[in-house]
Parts: C-alpha cells; sequence; structure tokens
C-alpha cells in the first residue's frame, strides 16, 4: 500500500462556457498503481470535509476563492457501508461522483456570474488519523467489522488533481 498512487483528473468542455450556468465538469479518479486498491466515491460528509475520503472542491478565478464546500448544516451522516467501497484493478478509473455516489454540489451549483478565467481543482484525501473518522456516529453496528477491514486497504495519502481551467463568457 505504501506505493498506491491515485490520478484525480478534471475534464470540461474546451470551448467558453456561457455565464450564470454550472460548468460541466467531469471527475475521474484512476488507480496509478500496480496492485488493486479499494476507495469509496463522495459519500454524504465528504465534500464538507466531515467524514472520510474527502473530496474537496475549489473554484477560483484571477486567484480569488469563489466557491468551495459550505459548512454543513447537519454534521450527521449515514452509516458506511461495504456497498460504499470500490475495487480498482491497475489503471482501472471510476467516478466517484455516479450512480451511489454523491455529487459535489461545489461543481454542479456554483453558476459563474462573469467573464473570465476559471480554475477548477478538485483535492482527494484518505488520511484519516483514525479509521473511526469514516464512520457515522449511529447505524455502524451491525456491519463495523466487514466496513473496517475495507477501510484498512484504503491507501492513505492526499492527492489534488491538475488544475483545470475553463473560460467562461
Amino acid at each position: 500500500m505504501g506505493n498506491a498512487t491515485i490520478e484525480v483528473v478534471l475534464m470540461a468542455p474546451r470551448e467558453p462556457q456561457p455565464i450564470g450556468w454550472p460548468v460541466a465538469i467531469d471527475i475521474t479518479v484512476i488507480n496509478r498503481s500496480t496492485a488493486d486498491i479499494w476507495l469509496p466515491g463522495v459519500l454524504d460528509g465528504s465534500e464538507a470535509g466531515i467524514r472520510y475520503p474527502f473530496y474537496l472542491p475549489e473554484i477560483t478565478r484571477e486567484g480569488t476563492v469563489v466557491a468551495r464546500p459550505e459548512p454543513p448544516e447537519d454534521p450527521l451522516f449515514t452509516p458506511l457501508r461495504t456497498l460504499d467501497f470500490r475495487r480498482l484493478t491497475p489503471g482501472e478509473d471510476f467516478n466517484p461522483t455516479s450512480g451511489k455516489y454523491h455529487p459535489l454540489t461545489t461543481f454542479s451549483s456554483y453558476a459563474p456570474d462573469r467573464p473570465g478565467h476559471y480554475r477548477y481543482t478538485l483535492t482527494l484525501s484518505t488520511e484519516s488519523p483514525l479509521p473511526e473518522n469514516w464512520l457515522s456516529s449511529f447505524g455502524q453496528e451491525d456491519t463495523l467489522t466487514e466496513v473496517m477491514k475495507l477501510i484498512s486497504l484504503v491507501p492513505r495519502l492526499t492527492v489534488r488533481s491538475a488544475p483545470l481551467d475553463v473560460t467562461v463568457g
């Protein structure tokens, strides 16, 4: 696990995007290591940084942050389940916001309100000091043993996507 490498890639349409509409951002997480890894996608609480894995989006314009996750109104989140984990073979990729996973509302709801050059980045972190930082405070008892085993298989790392520059207007 010490050699596990994950790449986070952001993609958007190349042509200038319209003012007042969210930019369609596609996200891909790729296993760049030589071994299988286990990783959940975006879970409730992941974007706000209150439960691991953290998926922390940020949008800047001219070096100023214009959008990042809001603090949660309710810090409760659902129990972590074994089906939340995805096994990735070497070279395999997945979209951590599709299917059973949550969208990144910072990306899907921010609508640039003026023309300019916007920079999108996403930081993925699994470097929790304690495995309990992945768990819910309720309803976790039934699957605790299985879930803790899968948490132990997740490589501990923090990786930031290459910046994605988008022209608006």
